[in-house]
């Protein structure tokens, strides 16, 4: 099951990429990369959206116990992710979905098992997807 291992590998390619905290104003004024990554992540985020976001959202109200889970899944992302300012970035959000999916699916995970919008029986990297979107609609 994915963890918070997986903001470390992300946290270094971030770094490696001169994205981290300290490089965001630089990566900001470069106006060759910065639209092109922030369109890439706007993409993988709307994409993460549509697959379990629409279904996910209407569930947070109808499953009992789902909004406080996904409250405490968002917090701890948020505390991996978040700069000084405490401001989550849509680049940073995207790489960590990203790396929560590829090691769940390589564990055998899949979306599908809420696509059809049950999710009383959500699993762990369902549920951490979900806060994601929850997260990306207030990220910078």
């Amino acid at each position: 099951m994915p963890g918070p291992g997986v903001a470390l590998p992300v946290a270094r390619f971030v770094r490696s990429v001169g994205m981290g905290s300290h490089h965001d104003d630089d990566l900001a004024r470069d106006d060759r990369i910065a639209p092109a990554v922030l369109a890439a992540a706007q993409l993988a985020l709307g994409q993460w959206r549509a697959r379990l976001g629409a279904t996910g959202m209407a569930a947070l109200k109808a499953v009992p116990g789902l909004l406080a889970e996904v409250d405490q899944h968002a917090a701890h992302v948020r505390d991996a992710l978040a700069d000084g300012a405490g401001r989550v970035r849509r680049v940073l959000l995207a790489a960590y979905a990203d790396g929560v999916a590829d090691r769940a699916a390589a564990a055998g995970w899949s979306a599908d098992e809420v696509v059809a919008g049950d999710w009383r029986r959500a699993s762990w990297p369902s549920v951490r997807l979900l806060a994601v979107c929850v997260l990306a609609e207030s990220a910078v």
